[in-house]
């Protein structure tokens, strides 16, 4: 036999070997974490205090199909500045209807993007800063600035095609697909741009710290 047929048929192998294992994971019950309701998240985020909640449209809600959702409103301690948040949590993503990602909605909702890059935010504690991306938006005269990420227990992705590539693997390898879309949406006021991406970042820091909840780690991977 020679080396190219050797090569051929180690390549092929491998591949039969590696959707049997994708087969295998993808027929497995997955594990389904129970996190508390988002609701629970913290009326006091540092200096951010909860104004109100709202809810997703129901057309909206229809289409992302989350497990979970929140919609609030936050002040900012003695300032008239405010935040929304909007996080919507999915236990597992083995199915059709999933998050979709904010850029594509923002222009249907009349907002042009200024701006846009990722960036990294410094994480609280030890932990190693986490990538998010970074908008700043812009409508008939407002402006706003928009951070927003794709949170799971297994790290954090700013693109939807990164997402679903570790999906896969992580549908195999530990047999959970547990994800969140978390987007803050701070307006420019008078204070100007810089001041509104100080605060989106700090906000972004306590709502990552607390979203960590949401994606406990488990002692059987199921496999």
């Amino acid at each position: 036999m020679s080396p190219r047929s050797k090569y051929l048929m180690a390549g092929g192998a491998l591949i039969l070997a590696l959707q049997a294992l994708a087969s295998y994971g993808f027929h497995r019950e997955p594990f389904l974490p129970s996190p508390p309701p988002l609701v629970t998240l913290p009326a006091q985020l540092g200096d951010w205090t909860r104004m109100q909640d709202g809810s997703v449209e129901p057309e909206a809600l229809e289409m992302l199909g989350p497990d979970d959702s929140l919609v609030r409103e936050y002040q900012l301690t003695g300032r008239p500045q405010q935040a929304s948040l909007f996080v919507a949590y999915y236990r597992t993503q083995l199915r059709s209807k999933n998050a979709h990602d904010p850029k594509v909605c923002l222009p249907g909702a009349g907002w042009n993007p200024v701006v846009s890059s990722v960036i990294q935010v410094p994480a609280s504690g030890h932990r190693r800063a986490f990538p998010v991306n970074y908008y700043r938006i812009a409508r008939e005269g407002a402006e706003a600035v928009v951070l927003y990420w794709f949170q799971t227990y297994n790290g954090v992705y700013t693109y939807e095609q990164q997402l679903r590539a570790h999906r896969v693997l992580d549908a195999v390898v530990a047999n959970r697909t547990d994800m969140a879309l978390v987007r803050i949406v701070i307006p420019i006021d008078a204070s100007g741009v810089s001041a509104a991406d100080t605060r989106a970042t700090e906000l972004a820091q306590l709502v990552y710290a607390e979203m960590l909840a949401y994606f406990p780690m488990k002692e059987n991977a199921g496999l």
